[in-house]
Formats: C-alpha cells, structure tokens, sequence
C-alpha cells in the first residue's frame, strides 16, 4: 500500500467490528452474566476479577503478537495473518461466554477471547504507522476514533436493547435465546469487519535487507519501559492513568444507575442511553480534534479534552436525575470523540516505523492494564461502602476517583515533546 494513497475505511474497518464487541462486552454484556452468575453482594469483585483477568491475559498476548507481527515475512504481509486467525479463533469463546452457567466457566472464555481477539488487535493497531505518512496521522486517527464510537454505539444498542429487563425489543424471547443472539451478532461484526480489512489492506509482504533483522530477542518482549523513546513512554503512561479513570466510570456506570439513581432493572437501557448520548455527540468531537490534531499542538486537545471531562464528572456526581446524567452525557461525549482521535495520532507519530507492533503494543497496555487495575480498586471500595453506608453510595464515591485520574494523566503529558510534521499535500 503506498504511503501516499492510503484506504482509511479499509484501515480502520475491523476497529468497527472490535468496538462493536467490546462496548456490548465491557459495559452491558458482562454485567449481565455477573448478575447472573455472582452473589448480589459481592458482585462488585465478581466483576473485577472477571475483568481483571481477562485483561491480564490481553496484556501479555499483546506484547508477544507485536514484536512477532515486526518481524513476519508471511505472503499476506506483517499484520494481515494475526489479524485474520487471531479472529477467527476468538469467535466460538464469544459464544460460549453467552451460554455457560458457571462463573469459573465464564472467566475462562472470557480469557480466551481476550487471548485471541488481541492476538489480531495487537498487530493490528501497527497500521496507522506503518502505512500513514506522520502529516496524516489526525485524519487516519480520526478515522479510528470514528469506528470506534459507531462501534461504541451499534455494540451498546444490541446488548442493551436485547439483555435490559425487560428488554426493549424481543421480550417474547427468553433471556438464554437474546444472549445468543448477542454473541451471534458480536461474531458477525467481528467476521465481516476483520474481512473488510484483510482484503481491503493490500499488504506487501515484509523482506528484510539483513537476516539479522528478523531475529527474536527476549528483550523485545520483556523491554517495556521504553528508556529509548522517552517521549512515546510519557504518552504511555499518561493514557494508563486516563483510562483508568475512564474505566472505573465505564465498568459500573449500570451498578451507578440500577442501585444510586435507582433504576433497578432498566439500568441496562439508560446505560446504553447514557452511551448513545455521548457517542452521537463524540463524533463531532472526533472529526473537528482529527481535523486541527494535523495543524495544531496535539497536546493542547488533549488539555481541553480533560478539562471538560473533568466539568462533566462533576455534573455527574451531583446528579439526582436523569435528564442531568444525560446532558452530562452529551458534554462528555464530544470530549472522549476528540481524546478519541487525537490520542492514537499522538501515539501514531513518536513511534519507530520498523518496530510499530512492538511499540504500539506497548501503547496499548495504557488501556488493557487499567481494565485489569481499575476494578480491583474500584470493585471491593465500592462494595465496602454501599455495605457501610446503604447500597448505591459506593457506586457514587467510586465515581469521584475519575476525574483525579484524568486530571492525573494531564499532568503526565507535560514532558512529552511532540513531532514536528512538514505541511505537505498527500494524495488520498
């Protein structure tokens, strides 16, 4: 593919299909089961180490597909063949996942498909460094960011809708039929998506000038902390603690809105419509960000970015209705669409291009681990305080510790000294 012409929708489709399945998973889909398969009163853990081990697994499979990815002289090119099996793989776990009536079942499928399905993301999230010249990064990450809030939206509208009680649509179905019609649906966005991509991609193959090249060194795996590229490892530590934040606010916003709002059993349906919200509304923030992330200081997006989350959590905590935790939504969707495209675009130009997997798995531990981090804080705190003080008051105090994360990841960001990029006009 040459760098100058570039397939964005190509590029970026499989990130719709990824989307698609994680926002279903992350913030309806696994709540269900815990709810099924926990103790009420300990389902904050239950959920934090189904969480935290899957999350745990995708850490590792990531940094080991990465540096392999580098180094593959397959026909298909370097990214296309994870891509291709690591998906495929993933896809019978998903549906078994919806199915098993055990929890020690359902953490083991549930670290299958983190074990495969980032066996393709981890080589997958290359593409933008390895085929987009560094004065189109915005535009290809704005791409991204859009996939992943249509992604976002269509993946919280089918868990949502289907696995709500009662449930928007389909109510004559039992509750085991919609959950396989979930994961059925999750299969089909994947397949097609993963599908678009690797025929879409017209990767050349990787030849190396030197045979030393292609050698597998243990420190590839295990050299994570970035001494050599101080820049990129700020940038990494950073988004760490920003979705940290974001994913103590992401896994028990249901628990907030079913037990401190007291929406008990339509909790599933406003989570969904919490996340439309701010998803329909991320999509002006993510094009106008990718937009100016090409002509302007990435890092400045990111501040304003953060400031208006942190404006957001606030409105948040203090709500006592739904109309104010649905305008918080709207506020705080145009946020997370620019952070959205900048963040990747940012990551995009500090890496090295010949090692872009290994490094972009690196990049992407900032948002595995605090899956793995966040719940295990969050979680057990939670379920401490709403024994201490009455149910639902854990969920709001838990809220509180996203807006020092985000405002932690700010702060972080200072040292970082961004790439300069020539101004030049690029066919596309």
């Amino acid at each position: 593919m040459p760098a100058t012409r570039v397939n964005y929708w190509a590029l970026s489709a499989f990130w719709l299909g990824v989307s698609v399945h994680w926002a279903a998973f992350l913030t309806i889909a696994m709540q269900a089961r815990v709810n099924d398969l926990a103790p009420e009163a300990q389902r904050g853990a239950y959920l934090a180490w189904l969480a935290a081990a899957g999350a745990l697994i995708s850490t590792v499979i990531e940094l080991v597909a990465g540096p392999i990815s580098d180094r593959s002289t397959a026909r298909m090119g370097r990214r296309r063949p994870f891509i291709l099996w690591g998906t495929l793989l993933s896809l019978p776990f998903i549906l078994l996942f919806m199915t098993t009536q055990s929890f020690a079942m359902l953490v083991l499928h549930f670290v299958a498909i983190q074990l495969f399905l980032n066996w393709a993301n981890g080589p997958y999230q290359a593409v933008i460094p390895d085929y987009v010249p560094p004065e189109r990064h915005g535009l290809a990450s704005a791409y991204m960011g859009m996939m992943t809030l249509v992604g976002t939206l269509l993946g919280l509208a089918i868990a949502g809708a289907l696995l709500g009680e009662p449930p928007l649509v389909l109510s004559e179905w039992s509750r085991p039929a919609r959950l396989q019609l979930v994961g059925w649906t999750l299969v089909a966005f994947l397949l097609l998506t993963m599908l678009w991509t690797v025929l879409g991609m017209h990767e050349p193959p990787w030849r190396p000038s030197h045979p030393d090249e292609k050698r597998l060194r243990l420190t590839l795996f295990v050299n994570i902390w970035l001494r050599e590229l101080p820049n990129f490892r700020w940038v990494v530590v950073s988004r760490f603690v920003f979705n940290m934040g974001f994913f103590t606010a992401l896994f028990f916003l249901e628990f907030y809105l079913r037990d401190t709002i007291g929406l008990k059993g339509a909790a599933p349906q406003h989570a969904f419509g919490f996340m439309a919200t701010a998803t329909l509304t991320g999509v002006l923030g993510n094009w106008l960000a990718g937009a100016l992330a090409d002509r302007m200081s990435k890092k400045r997006i990111i501040y304003a970015c953060i400031a208006l989350m942190c404006a957001c959590a606030g409105l948040f905590l203090s709500a006592q209705s739904l109309t104010l935790v649905y305008l918080t939504g709207a506020l705080f969707g145009v946020a997370w669409g620019a952070y959205a495209a900048v963040d990747w675009a940012l990551a995009s130009n500090l890496v090295p291009t010949r090692e872009s997997g290994r490094y972009m798995a690196i990049w992407h531990i900032a948002m595995t681990m605090p899956q793995v981090v966040a719940p295990l804080i969050a979680g057990p705190l939670g379920d401490w305080l709403n024994a201490q003080y009455g149910l639902g008051t854990g969920w709001r105090w838990i809220f509180l510790l996203a807006p020092i994360y985000f405002l932690a990841s700010a702060w972080l960001l200072k040292p970082v000294q961004e790439r300069r990029v020539r101004e030049a006009g690029v066919q596309e």
